[in-house]
């Protein structure tokens, strides 16, 4: 759920009162085709200024704070469990936040050797439709915590499958809050 504040409630009243003088201006105008088109287009600008004003707004306005997280792999069902601890540092109540979690597979080799990303058969295997291709990035978003209050925190835990082919995983977490 989408919460607004004062400020979400003020930049919609705004662009409201925008497009009322709009309208009013625009009704002097004597040929009614025109007069509509210009009535439209008015409420589509006035429409894109909201939607982008309330965006950038909860950008700025609803601030999550990733507190920690942990990776630990279950070998026997081949998943990875991710915990961690998610705080509200805003002033604002956050309706929901999101956890991507994207995992990569180290190209690294043991002894330090980087390995290309790139193998031909890979990729003219992934253009004809071949099944033996194997991703070395796998990204999944997850629905975390809902309806969190200023100043408080809350724990998650996701689980997603690991790929068995990973030889060295590596871990990005990120968040986004609105």
């Amino acid at each position: 759920m989408i919460y607004m504040s004062f400020l979400h409630w003020a930049v919609v009243a705004i662009f409201v009162l925008l497009f009322l003088i709009l309208v009013i201006l625009s009704y002097k105008e004597k040929n009614r085709k025109t007069f509509f088109s210009m009535v439209f287009s008015s409420f589509l600008l006035v429409v894109m200024g909201i939607v982008f004003s309330l965006f950038t707004l909860d950008k700025y306005t609803k601030k999550g704070k990733l507190l920690y997280s942990k990776q630990i792999r279950d070998y026997r069902k081949e998943i990875v469990k991710i915990s961690g601890k998610i705080k509200n540092v805003g002033k604002i109540k956050i309706g929901y936040c999101k956890v991507e979690v994207r995992i990569s597979n180290n190209m690294t080799g043991m002894g330090g050797k980087r390995t290309s990303y790139f193998t031909p058969s890979q990729s003219f295997g992934d253009i004809f439709g071949s099944k033996d291709v194997k991703s070395n990035i796998i990204t999944e978003d997850f629905l975390t915590v809902s309806d969190l209050e200023p100043k408080k925190s809350k724990n998650f835990s996701i689980s997603m499958p690991f790929p068995p082919h990973f030889v060295n995983p590596k871990y990005k977490v990120k968040l986004f809050c609105h």
